[in-house]
């Protein structure tokens, strides 16, 4: 997924790895962002892989750029392009993937914003099903149970706010597809 990031990225100019950084936790979140322990050496395997070339700057405190190669630019697409794997990382996924919307066409932008969808709508049902089991069937202290109930709140919410988003953004699309 951080992959997909940095591949992502480099798509419309070239980027140090400190400037990749700090575009990635402006995309996912200080508690979401990965170590420069992690990326230089994700940054050495692209470049192995033919992905990008890291190219060092002049100077004693010289800076390795990273240049995105025709290689790399079909390795994002194929990325960007496929379903994502749900599990803890599916969300993380998701944002990334949104984030890079602009770089796709009209068909890869719905491609990856159904895929988004479906995964929303999974998580509404799934809340729905736990609230429903918390109001049901209370085997827990009372306190317990309105606590819970509170969080479910909170995430169906911030679920149903992605679903709408994400609704917005294919009906833009659909809106798009219509004028021409």
């Amino acid at each position: 997924m951080y992959e997909l990031f940095v591949l992502g990225q480099l798509m419309d100019h070239d980027m140090a790895g400190y400037q990749l950084r700090k575009a990635l936790v402006t995309v996912v979140g200080q508690e979401q962002t990965v170590s420069y322990g992690v990326l230089y050496p994700l940054l050495d395997r692209l470049n192995r892989a033919g992905d990008i070339v890291l190219a060092s700057g002049a100077g004693s405190r010289s800076k390795r750029a990273a240049t995105l190669t025709a290689q790399g630019r079909a390795h994002f697409q194929r990325l960007v392009l496929r379903p994502v794997t749900i599990n803890k990382q599916a969300q993380l996924a998701f944002q990334i993937k949104c984030n890079f919307l602009h770089l796709l066409d009209a068909a890869g932008q719905q491609t990856v914003l159904r895929d988004f969808q479906a995964f929303s709508q999974a998580q509404l049902v799934n809340l729905a099903a736990v609230r429903a089991y918390l109001t049901d069937h209370p085997r827990m202290v009372p306190l317990d149970v309105v606590d819970a109930l509170g969080v479910n709140e909170l995430q169906q919410l911030r679920a149903q706010a992605q679903a709408d988003w994400i609704a917005a953004r294919l009906a833009d699309l659909d809106k798009g597809a219509n004028l021409k």
